[in-house]
């Protein structure tokens, strides 16, 4: 059974999507039956029982159905609560018979009686300003800093080495962090205090529009051909890079096959032997980012370094097609913090 990082905040989101639907939501007696996180009670009285899974996927659904029929009462139904229900894990959730519920406002509910299905496309979603935060393009190399490191806790000295940030500026932004309940400070050291909320919190202040944009085309036959050319290219160029967005995401937890490649660089380049630039559009896009930090703490890779994890998760989130699929692939297998995982 899996305990939502928040449990109060969940519910509240899990009740305003089923407000209108006649459904009620009891955590209590759920908690009582001891086999999912959450009962809901459908208008026919049925019983509905709900694990929190945030990061679930429609490749995971098999096994997490067979789990949850296997704990619930006779006769009770098997729900998810998931972030996002995106069409994947929808007809996942179809397929098995599970009902599923979606932070985002989707929902599939199949039951005698009762028939629910709502799924609206992901609207690009409004990003919070992040001007006064500790989400500006230099601040996030401290939170960066602490997502990757977690669940090491570090004192502020440190943290400003690793960063390349001031020791005042780390102070000043630790203060912040604190006030907003985000990090405490124990023996002058800092620790998370819930590293997933931390990590949705920089997401939403995160824009991509940050970074200048640089179109390439290249002829590639396969992922690995244009991610060694495109290595390549820079390499020789001198010019530093880390893989982000579908690349990214494709070398740290593969889930889908990026049309093209992307990368961060860390100045515009000049000519690339055997990559040319367009006006729009290309198979290569390259990214020259508004602060240095998106190079810190990278992963090594076959083809030279990965932004860190967290990095390509947010970036992966502001890119279209099936990129919100592979970050959340991503944030299951490589942001799992409850296991420790940088």
């Amino acid at each position: 059974m899996s305990r939502p990082t928040s449990e109060r905040a969940v519910v509240d989101a899990l009740a305003e999507v089923l407000r209108g639907m006649g459904i009620t939501v009891r955590l209590e007696a759920a908690r009582k039956a001891g086999c999912a996180d959450m009962e809901a009670v459908l208008p026919s009285g049925q019983r509905l029982f709900l694990d929190y899974l945030p990061t679930l996927t429609a490749e995971g659904m098999a096994g997490t159905a067979r789990r949850l029929r296997a704990a619930l009462p006779e006769g009770a139904l098997a729900g998810v609560v998931v972030r996002r229900l995106g069409p994947g894990l929808l007809d996942a959730c179809k397929a098995e018979g599970v009902c599923a519920f979606g932070l985002d406002g989707n929902a599939y509910v199949r039951a005698p009686g009762v028939y629910v299905e709502r799924y609206r496309p992901a609207a690009e979603e409004r990003r919070l300003p992040s001007s006064g935060t500790c989400f500006t393009a230099k601040a996030s190399r401290l939170v960066r800093a602490l997502l990757a490191l977690h669940p090491e806790a570090l004192p502020r000295a440190a943290l400003a080495e690793k960063t390349g940030l001031s020791r005042g500026y780390v102070s000043i932004l630790t203060s912040r962090l604190v006030e907003d309940g985000q990090v405490s400070v124990r023996s002058d050291r800092l620790h998370v205090e819930d590293p997933d909320r931390l990590l949705d919190a920089w997401a939403a202040h995160h824009r991509m529009d940050r970074h200048h944009r640089l179109h390439f085309a290249a002829v590639a036959n396969s992922p690995e051909q244009g991610m060694e050319k495109l290595a390549r290219a820079l390499e020789t160029a001198g010019v530093a890079f880390a893989f982000t967005g579908g690349t990214g995401g494709y070398l740290l937890a593969p889930h889908t096959t990026p049309e093209g490649v992307t990368a961060y660089v860390d100045r515009v380049p000049g000519p690339l032997a055997g990559i040319h630039p367009v006006a729009k559009g290309g198979n290569v896009l390259l990214l020259v980012p508004q602060d240095a930090g998106v190079f810190q703490f990278t992963t090594a890779s076959p083809f030279g370094p990965v932004a860190s994890v967290a990095q390509v998760y947010l970036d992966l989130l502001g890119m279209p097609g099936r990129a919100r699929e592979q970050a959340d692939m991503l944030r299951q297998e490589r942001l799992h913090f409850g296991k420790g995982t940088p």
